[in-house]
């Protein structure tokens, strides 16, 4: 009762209330936290403009909207093509090649732009083929949103950034603690995506193979497969840190288009940069209010009194805890973007976790992998509704063929929290 007759918590409420009034996230969460300011006298509103300013001051998160940049730009390169086009060399010969290429290609763009919903955008052409090579138009729609996951838990990943700056953990130990759960992921789903292609009967890709044209592909897919090499390779070998390997990400795609591509007009820049601002806009807002929301939420004590809920529901079990907190962030991911989610829920969940001996850089792959369901779970599943949207589908019936999908991706959320051993052997080996 002590929980549920707080401010905070009230606030909460009145967030769910106001997005289910259709509100957009940080809308919800600005009235939420005025609510329990003003209304509740949780905290002086004077406090407000300090939490916001604190929380984007920040070296660190100035790389967020660099990536974002980065990602438009990619899309815009016709690099997506290129790396399609290697990869159904490479894969399209096993069953349900086409679809498998999707997942590949969707892992290694996701490894370049670090955005989802780039990475749907740049894949979306590859519904109408899935189609038209007998796939059922819905199961193109999960796959190509699928393939939108990787791009939150493969490096370099935004979600990351700001998982990093609200933990103040190093951004490189998370980086490569994405790696082997982001290969896992690749792992169950393609195995499911071949399982169900091979019951299905779902034909293989007709490609022509051999070495001149795997070359001829790969040399023109050459430069795009660069920009992880030499953004990550920058970070690990101490050249440059996350932020300054945004910007180079940025200077890097403009250079290999003009004199590689050629895709981009200098017309084009400010669209780019217009579309990219607004993304910018949205998330920078929802960094704030969720900033001032969750400094509310501890200023009331709300992660002492969830944490004392924790071990009187878990009777001390640190398995359970762990489901539990898993659990809560599978739901927040129905309804929230993972930013949101992550400023929300990570303060909240920080004392449990150094209580109970969780490492930080483990529990933030194991939550990342799960916030990246947020894509594809309704009723929000941005990505999954963009998919539909561009593949002329309902978003009930991608939904539908999107579950098995789900499935996968929650075993990979399991493993990665009970086995350390899949997010810590890289981030073990680095100084």
């Amino acid at each position: 009762m002590e929980l549920l007759s707080n401010p905070a918590v009230i606030g909460f409420f009145v967030f769910f209330g106001l997005l289910a009034l259709n509100a957009p996230v940080f809308v919800a969460l600005g009235g939420a936290t005025l609510f329990t300011m003003v209304v509740l006298g949780a905290a002086p509103l004077s406090m407000m403009p300090f939490v916001v300013s604190s929380s984007l001051d920040s070296f660190t998160l100035l790389a967020t909207p660099l990536f974002i940049i980065a990602g438009n730009l990619m899309t815009r390169t016709g690099v997506a093509a290129r790396l399609v086009s290697l990869t159904e060399i490479i894969f399209g010969r096993m069953p349900g090649g086409l679809a498998l290429t999707t997942l590949v290609t969707g892992c290694v763009l996701g490894s370049m732009s670090g955005s989802n919903i780039a990475t749907v955008a740049a894949l979306s052409f590859l519904i109408g083929a899935m189609a038209n090579s007998g796939y059922p138009r819905p199961f193109a729609v999960a796959v190509v949103a699928a393939g939108c996951t990787f791009g939150v838990v493969i490096p370099p990943s935004i979600s990351f950034i700001i998982y990093g700056v609200i933990t103040e953990t190093s951004i490189p130990k998370l980086f490569a603690a994405g790696v082997m759960p982001g290969l896992l992921m690749l792992l169950l789903l393609g195995g499911y995506t071949v399982t169900l292609s091979m019951v299905k009967g779902y034909r293989p890709a007709e490609v022509p193979r051999s070495w001149p044209i795997f070359f001829k592909a790969l040399r023109e897919a050459f430069w795009g497969l660069m920009a992880p090499v030499i953004i990550l390779g920058g970070i690990y070998s101490g050249v440059f840190t996350a932020t300054e390997a945004a910007a180079v990400a940025v200077v890097y795609i403009i250079i290999v288009d003009r004199l590689v591509y050629r895709q981009i007009r200098w017309q084009d820049m400010p669209e780019v940069f217009y579309q990219s601002g607004k993304t910018i806009g949205v998330i920078g807002m929802m960094i704030a209010m969720s900033a001032v929301f969750a400094w509310v939420l501890q200023t009331q004590g709300v992660a002492q009194l969830l944490d004392q809920m924790l071990h009187a529901v878990s009777g001390g079990s640190r398995v359970v805890i762990l489901l539990v907190m898993q659990f809560i962030i599978f739901l927040s991911g129905m309804f929230l973007e993972p930013i949101a989610a992550m400023y929300l829920l990570v303060p909240l969940f920080k004392p449990t976790l150094l209580a109970i001996d969780m490492d930080l850089i483990q529990f933030g792959a194991a939550m990342t992998v799960n916030l990246s369901l947020a894509h594809l779970t309704p009723p929000v599943g941005v990505g999954l509704f963009l998919a539909a949207q561009m593949g002329n589908v309902s978003f009930a019936k991608a939904a539908k063929w999107a579950i098995p999908f789900v499935l996968c991706e929650i075993v990979v959320v399991l493993l990665t929290t009970f086995i350390p051993a899949i997010a810590m052997t890289l981030p073990n080996l680095l100084k």
